[in-house]
């Protein structure tokens, strides 16, 4: 398995949680999931945006909240979503 850069695994991260937020029914505000995960809405604007990795428990929290791993949390695409999506 190759190493990946924390680069890359918080913009994964960034693309992937705004992804499942926006695209939840119905809609999930970063406030809203910010309560939910007990953190600020600082904090899920600053995963979103790639400046930083949540701690491993936020983190746990964050993949039980959207019926999901953390690795496909980090993965270069989520399961079940077509192409590499660009949106940042």
């Amino acid at each position: 398995m190759a190493f990946v850069k924390e680069e890359q695994l918080r913009q994964n991260l960034a693309r992937n949680l705004r992804h499942l937020r926006i695209s939840r029914k119905p809609y999930l505000s970063q406030q809203m999931l910010a309560k939910k995960l007990e953190v600020t809405q600082k904090s899920i604007s600053r995963y979103e945006t790639g400046k930083c990795l949540p701690p491993p428990c936020v983190m746990v929290a964050m993949a039980e909240c959207f019926g999901t791993t953390t690795d496909a949390l980090l993965g270069d695409r989520l399961p079940g979503k077509k192409g590499r999506d660009t949106d940042k």
